[in-house]
């Protein structure tokens, strides 16, 4: 177990705030907050912030297996990419 694993699993051992739905934003802005290298990531396709970490994705399940269809833009870049989706975002998942 890394470092960043084992203070997620130290930290939150259960899912008592939705960390993994209507929360993680939140999550991934502790992760930073802890591992100040950590980049916010959206995930255009499943609506899912992670953090990047030394290059590995996390959320509060830990590492995330990049299986499937994924398409992840940086969070604080999220302008360039959808003005008007960050807006929306922001919106439904932030506030």
């Amino acid at each position: 177990m890394n470092q960043v694993t084992e203070f997620i699993y130290r930290r939150f051992p259960k899912d008592e705030n939705n960390w993994l739905n209507s929360n993680c934003y939140y999550f991934a802005t502790i992760l930073k907050t802890r591992f100040p290298q950590a980049i916010i990531l959206y995930n255009v396709i499943d609506g899912h912030f992670v953090a990047s970490i030394d290059g590995v994705k996390y959320d509060w399940w830990g590492e995330v297996e990049d299986y499937g269809n994924h398409y992840y833009i940086v969070w604080d870049e999220f302008d360039k990419y959808d003005s008007f989706q960050k807006q929306r975002i922001i919106r439904d998942c932030v506030m």
